[in-house]
């Protein structure tokens, strides 16, 4: 049965995959971000990583959401093959459930628990809702986020694994990072001003490196640039820290993460195909 399974899923896969190949514009290097590897998904597993990325050094967390049709995904892949591992539809707590939350945007790993930004319907109820890593099933904690602070949702969060504190922003016109101690019940501790470049706009993920905060900027400049930003979070000064070449205007950037190689630092990012697919796609940095 298994097999006859795998064989349906392929014969389903195989053009779309083809058409992908086709349609999906070809991302390319530039000065700041060396582009090593691009992994395509399509199917259902485009399905559950069309939001968010992190690792743990062993696997590659990702979540999906079709909020349309009330449906969140969160998924598990192996990092040195990407080969699938496990995933959960639906794995939203009850009590977010019950309200409408319908998205699940960016994730964040710290110890052996994933981090996700949850909103919906129309952006409402932000919350931080916990996950196992093992399982991918709800813990039971959800933390609500004050709705003056993310009016357009809460697009994403990132933990900072040295201190367990937790960022997050509102997506558009965000001039200020609000920061939460997880060993507090996620209260809020801190709010960064944003300065240097300043306000910032459209950001799908974040992940934290050698303890500045890097994030992925959404660029809605009809361009082939999509921007990783650093926020040194003493001082709230936000500045370009790579631009990456997506190839065409039709890539929506999500997630990131980094991994440490013995090759050095690797930046993983998710890119939406509106078409129909998503690309992970792999950089050399040097931040």
């Amino acid at each position: 049965m298994i097999a006859v399974l795998l064989k349906i899923r392929y014969i389903l896969v195989l053009p779309l995959l083809i058409l992908s190949l086709l349609t999906t514009p070809v991302a390319v290097s530039t000065d700041s971000a060396e582009l090593i590897g691009d992994d395509m998904f399509v199917f259902d597993q485009a399905l559950m990583m069309g939001q968010g990325i992190t690792t743990d050094g062993e696997y590659f967390y990702t979540s999906g959401a079709i909020a349309a049709l009330n449906l969140t995904f969160l998924a598990k892949f192996d990092a040195d093959n990407l080969m699938f591992v496990d995933a959960k539809m639906n794995p939203l707590p009850d009590v977010c459930s019950d309200r409408g939350n319908n998205h699940i945007g960016g994730i964040s790993y710290y110890e052996g628990k994933i981090y996700a930004s949850v909103e919906g319907p129309d952006e409402g109820f932000p919350c931080i809702a916990v996950f196992d890593c093992e399982t991918l099933k709800a813990t039971g904690e959800v933390y609500d986020l004050d709705i003056e602070n993310y009016d357009d949702g809460v697009p994403w969060c990132a933990v900072d694994r040295e201190t367990g504190l937790l960022y997050a922003s509102k997506w558009s016109d965000a001039e200020t990072i609000y920061v939460y101690d997880i060993a507090k019940s996620m209260e809020l501790v801190r709010e960064i001003p944003l300065t240097g470049i300043g306000v910032i706009d459209r950001i799908q993920g974040g992940e934290f490196y050698n303890g500045t905060l890097f994030l992925s900027n959404d660029l809605d400049n009809g361009g082939f640039i999509k921007n990783i930003l650093s926020v040194n979070i003493q001082t709230g000064e936000v500045a370009v820290a790579a631009e990456r070449n997506v190839g065409g205007d039709n890539v929506e950037a999500e997630g990131m993460t980094f991994s440490e190689t013995e090759d050095g630092l690797i930046l993983h990012v998710l890119d939406y195909n509106k078409l129909i697919g998503v690309n992970m796609r792999h950089y050399n940095v040097n931040f």
